[in-house]
């Protein structure tokens, strides 16, 4: 569900921090926020669930959510449940 266009883009507290921007490693674990003006040629290592992945930000990535640019690795399942189930069936016959 997209946020609505009246509402304010969000930002995380922790980025306007001066602990923050002073730091090396910028790591970042929420994946909503969206990515300022002010981040732009920098580095971040933004949190996918499983590990940190290092992103570069452009000036054309500016606007956009920092999960857009960190995949994860979600598998869906129901589809390979169905294919081993295939399998077991055709292995009877």
């Amino acid at each position: 569900m997209v946020r609505s266009i009246w509402k304010i883009p969000h930002i995380s507290k922790i980025f306007f921090s001066n602990n923050f921007l002073n730091n090396s490693n910028l790591k970042v674990w929420n994946r909503f926020s969206v990515i300022p003006a002010a981040f732009a040629n920098k580095r971040f290592l933004v949190y996918n669930g499983i590990w940190f992945l290092s992103i570069d930000i452009s000036s054309d990535m500016v606007g956009f959510k920092f999960g857009e640019f960190s995949f994860t690795k979600r598998i869906n399942k129901i589809h390979l449940l169905n294919k081993k189930k295939q399998k077991v069936k055709s292995k009877k016959k």
